[in-house]
């Protein structure tokens, strides 16, 4: 290669480089000790050195490793680039959701929790449904929700009375924070409108038939619309929100939603070893949604007439994973009851035996 030739190249790769250098300083100072290295090489050749294998086998290793620097370059700011966008992304995916919800919403559900959000953010993810699929939604918060809920309300009734069971508290946390129930605290305290979806007509269509029927007097005893699920998510999902913005918090939590979620209505018989919690029907037919067994069976066992009053005893069962469970109920005054305690019965049983 002639001397000019030498140059010129020589030239392009100093304005190449300096190219570099301006897009980021320290890394190109690596490349920088590689062009003076080759320049080195050059200086060699030009000063009349012999034109031999090696020189030119020099030369060559010295536009290789350059070629080989630049190369380098490329692909670490194409890599800084891509984790760059990617944790943008996650970092503000809360944020896309505030730009959809306006501030009326925020306190609204807020006056509803009486409580006031540090971190907005954690509120709208909250409400936001996983159609929503370029924001963020409740489901992590959800998870969460439901285990502090759980947690709390188990200490809480725990605490509260000593004398109770195992058995006698989990049936009384399985009623506080069931489904059905968490659905009628959101259906009771509207929080449907607050929540942000996509594409779920029907799911919308069921909804609006639940909250009506709520409206209308019915409570989760009477009800035949079935709770959707959607409801509970959400509670559980405002759960979750507030216990990360109280910083796990678990007593600061409960002192909030023990209102929520109307605890005060939860009664407590006082012999609870014969008497049947209220709504044990509802429970039942709820446990079978949830685990996808077949909907409970009541049968009439026996009505009569005993002096001036009609006593009814009714069976149920249920087609559960592990085959039929049966239980027949005690004897009571009315059909209602009588179901109710079959249901009761049956669902103790199938905690005693572990099935549920």
């Amino acid at each position: 290669m002639s001397v000019f030739g030498i140059a010129l190249f020589s030239t392009k790769t100093y304005f190449l480089l300096n190219y570099w250098d301006c897009l980021d300083s320290k890394r190109s100072l690596i490349i920088r000790s590689l062009y003076f290295t080759m320049e080195h090489h050059y200086t060699q050749l030009d000063d009349g050195a012999s034109a031999d294998v090696k020189p030119a086998s020099n030369f060559g290793a010295a536009v290789l490793t350059v070629l080989l620097a630049l190369l380098l370059q490329i692909f670490w700011r194409c890599c800084r680039s891509i984790c760059r966008n990617h944790v943008k992304k996650y970092k503000f995916s809360s944020s896309s959701a505030a730009a959809n919800m306006d501030g009326s919403t925020i306190a609204a559900v807020e006056k509803i929790l009486k409580y006031t959000f540090k971190d907005k953010r954690l509120l709208k993810e909250a409400l936001t449904h996983s159609s929503c699929r370029e924001d963020m939604s409740y489901e992590r918060l959800e998870f969460i929700g439901d285990a502090a809920l759980g947690l709390a309300v188990a200490t809480y009734f725990f605490c509260w009375e000593p004398r109770l069971n195992p058995d006698q508290l989990t049936l009384l946390r399985t009623k506080s924070v069931s489904n059905e129930r968490l659905a009628l605290v959101a259906a009771r305290h509207e929080l449907d409108r607050f929540v942000r979806s996509k594409d779920t007509a029907p799911l919308n269509r069921n909804v609006r038939e639940y909250v009506k029927a709520v409206k209308q007097g019915d409570d989760h005893k009477n009800l035949t619309v079935r709770s959707p699920d959607i409801l509970a998510d959400i509670v559980e999902a405002l759960a979750g929100a507030v216990y990360l913005d109280l910083n796990f918090d678990l007593t600061k939590l409960w002192t909030i939603f023990k209102d929520v979620l109307m605890i005060d209505e939860i009664t407590v018989p006082n012999d609870f070893e014969s008497s049947e919690i209220i709504g044990a029907q509802t429970e039942l037919y709820g446990l079978c949604g949830k685990r996808n067994w077949g909907k409970p069976v009541y049968s009439l066992v026996k009505a009569e007439r005993c002096q001036y009053e009609m006593k009814y005893v009714y069976s149920v069962e249920v087609e559960t994973d592990d085959g039929v469970c049966r239980h027949k109920g005690d004897e009571k005054s009315t059909p209602k009851d009588a179901r109710n305690s079959a249901a009761y019965l049956l669902l103790r049983s199938l905690q005693q035996f572990s099935i549920i």
